[in-house]
């Protein structure tokens, strides 16, 4: 159990302390929102978004929100988009270029994890449903 733990820590990327991405601030104690960078072409992002997409109601229960950062511009996956800077968000994350990145914010409005491979949804959720508010109760 341990080395599957271990493996999914590798795989999930740096889980990084709770710095914030102050472009997201609209849904501060609301979601937790999946940041999703690449070219629209990227077989990873397309990958994920995928994965993610046949979760729906997985990512509702979470209260999440999918957001895809590709070509300058935000696109809603899942969840309300609102009004965003893909600039400001690729700049809050510390993204450049055009190759995928995940990025998890928190409610808090933290980064929660990144990666820069495809994150299977079990391991995201697992991942989520470990974190404190979560586990609280508070979705």
């Amino acid at each position: 159990m341990k080395t599957i733990a271990a493996a999914v820590a590798i795989a999930l990327g740096t889980i990084a302390p709770a710095s914030g991405m102050d472009g997201l601030s609209q849904y501060d104690w609301k979601n937790r929102v999946l940041v999703l960078f690449g070219d629209a072409d990227d077989r990873n992002l397309q990958c994920q978004i995928e994965l993610l997409q046949a979760q729906s109601s997985q990512l509702t229960e979470r209260d999440m929100v999918v957001l895809q950062v590709s070509d300058g511009r935000v696109r809603a996956i899942h969840g309300r988009g609102g009004n965003l800077d893909a600039a400001k968000l690729r700049a809050d994350a510390d993204i450049q270029g055009n190759r995928f990145h995940a990025v998890l914010v928190g409610k808090d409005g933290g980064v929660k994890l990144r990666s820069n491979e495809v994150v299977g949804d079990v391991e995201m959720f697992d991942f989520i449903d470990r974190m404190p508010m979560r586990r609280a109760g508070r979705s």
